[in-house]
């Protein structure tokens, strides 16, 4: 059984739209003033999605071996079903 993780992302309070964006899917929806989505992750329990953040733009990372749905009023508004691939270990050469 794969753990899980959620996350919520809640709409500016202003009047300006917020782009969420699910990476490494490169799916994105766009956030009204306000909305609230709940972003539930489902894969290995050695990592955590990684979220960054601007003024117009929220940036979510799934790690490896993860999915993902985002949920708005309850309903599944968008499904991440591809498990994102193994990540290569990068090697430091010692000096």
């Amino acid at each position: 059984m794969d753990y899980q993780q959620r996350l919520w992302v809640k709409g500016s309070s202003e009047e300006i739209p917020i782009v969420l964006c699910l990476e490494p899917w490169r799916d994105e929806l766009v956030m009204s003033p306000g909305s609230n989505y709940l972003i539930a992750f489902e894969g290995p329990e050695d990592g955590s999605p990684a979220v960054e953040w601007s003024e117009k733009r929220i940036t979510v990372y799934g790690w490896s071996g993860t999915v993902a749905s985002v949920f708005s009023g309850g309903h599944v508004v968008l499904t991440c079903s591809a498990r994102v691939p193994e990540m290569p270990v990068r090697s430091v050469a010692a000096e």
